[in-house]
């Protein structure tokens, strides 16, 4: 009971300090010890200063936890500390504190999934617009330190409204589906790729010249003519490329435009091919 109630700790260890003169009286009386009102004033004294100081220790040390705890609360949106505090006991600090943990983790996993949901396309898996929109910046900044390529590949599926009205929404689903796994099978682990738009899709190739992309470009846009997916025909899913390598301090939306040029060129051109537009490093 008394392991498991702070209030009773406190109670106790306060009962017993304020009670300390006394004790000290009586033995000093039983012992017979002198008995004269300076040494008796004295031992009062001096017990009144030690109980007093044992009082306020012990409060210290059964508060400490919490006190650590309002702490690590305070810092919590910085370091995270809260989450690596050891509870020790069972009495009410304890509970508080586990809760807290418990919440706050709780608190952790939502978080992470709201993030998860707000920056990924639900039905292709692959990042949105705004995900891209927020990590390429330093994708570009980090390229034009190290003095090396990036590029950009924008495709989008040919005729695909007319997939949706022949066959259905639903096969238009599972043929954006397709797409998605086959640029997430295709792509290096530090590439980016995002749906960006109905069926408009971005991929960003750091460390990528313009040459290197048009042939992942070529890659990509076989793998999925190669697809498959029912009731549609074989070759029925096929896209038009877009391919652009960054110049130095071009923006996004610089790269995308250019991207857009070269990708409407490809469908201009008869659907189905990669193009590539890039700036004449001479200019």
């Amino acid at each position: 009971m008394l392991q498991r109630s702070l209030i009773a700790k406190i109670f106790l260890v306060s009962f017993l300090s304020v009670h300390v003169p006394l004790i000290a009286l009586i033995v000093h009386l039983l012992f017979g010890f002198d008995t004269s009102p300076i040494p008796v004033f004295g031992l009062i004294l001096v017990a009144t200063v030690v109980g007093t100081g044992v009082c306020l220790f012990a409060i210290w040390h059964f508060i400490r936890p919490l006190h650590h705890l309002a702490v690590a609360l305070k810092k919590y949106p910085e370091d995270k500390s809260v989450l690596k505090i050891q509870s020790s006991g069972t009495d009410e600090i304890a509970i508080v504190t586990d809760a807290t943990k418990s919440m706050l983790f709780q608190v952790e996993e939502l978080t992470k999934k709201l993030k998860h949901q707000a920056t990924t396309d639900f039905l292709t898996g692959l990042a949105n617009r705004r995900w891209l929109t927020e990590q390429v910046p330093a994708l570009q900044s980090q390229a034009e330190r190290a003095k090396e390529p990036l590029s950009l590949i924008l495709f989008d599926l040919d005729n695909f409204k007319q997939i949706n009205d022949d066959y259905g929404h639903d096969s238009g689903d599972n043929v954006l589906m397709i797409v998605g796994e086959i640029v997430k099978d295709s792509l290096r682990p530090y590439d980016l790729a995002a749906r960006i738009g109905g069926e408009e899709f971005c991929i960003v190739l750091p460390r990528t010249s313009g040459e290197a992309a048009l042939k992942i470009a070529e890659r990509l846009r076989a793998a999925f003519q190669a697809s498959y997916v029912e009731p549609l025909p074989h070759g029925r899913i096929t896209c038009s490329f877009g391919v652009v390598q960054a110049g130095p301090g071009e923006r996004l939306q610089q790269l995308l435009r250019r991207a857009d040029t070269a990708l409407y060129r490809a469908k201009d051109a008869g659907r189905n091919r990669v193009i590539g537009a890039f700036v004449d490093k001479n200019q």
